[in-house]
């Protein structure tokens, strides 16, 4: 075999062996072996490569863009794939923690008005603290409501 006949028979081999390690050390897999895998199969190590399924130790370390839907690394700032900015850990998981606080504290204000407004009316107001059950009692009737929205529009009617 002359020099040509052997350099069109490593080339693709390879570069075969090249890409599926690329590919594979990419999901977190054993890229000297998939290099290998890639040398001696050439027609079916890329395909094989990527369709292999990322390692699950490396995927706790990765996280969906928003955008394009592809796994990236959890540190990440910016989409290696669309270019697209990615919120960070501490913005995704605090914003809904401050939310729910603001709502909640919104809630008890609001709830805090319509008991006020019901004892105004001359109502007996029975509410437990932690409960969403209101009860007012007047003139011998009991009006019960688990919707503050409701409990807030009888009162107005009243």
């Amino acid at each position: 075999m002359d020099n040509i006949t052997i350099f069109i028979v490593l080339l693709p081999a390879l570069v075969s062996g090249a890409a599926s390690a690329i590919i594979a050390s990419q999901k977190g897999r054993d890229g000297l072996g998939w290099f290998f895998v890639g040398v001696f199969f050439v027609p079916i190590a890329i395909p094989f490569a990527l369709v292999a399924s990322p390692m699950r130790s490396n995927i706790e370390s990765l996280k969906t863009c928003n955008y394009c839907k592809e796994l990236v690394n959890h540190k990440a700032v910016k989409c290696p794939h669309c270019q697209s900015e990615l919120k960070s850990y501490s913005e995704k998981y605090s914003e809904p923690e401050k939310d729910q606080a603001e709502k909640s504290e919104n809630q008890t204000s609001a709830r805090d008005k319509v008991l006020a407004k019901a004892e105004e009316l001359g109502f007996d107001v029975d509410a437990p603290e932690g409960s969403s059950r209101i009860v007012f009692k007047k003139n011998g009737k009991k009006h019960e409501f688990l919707i503050l929205k409701r409990a807030q529009d009888f009162l107005e009617r009243q």
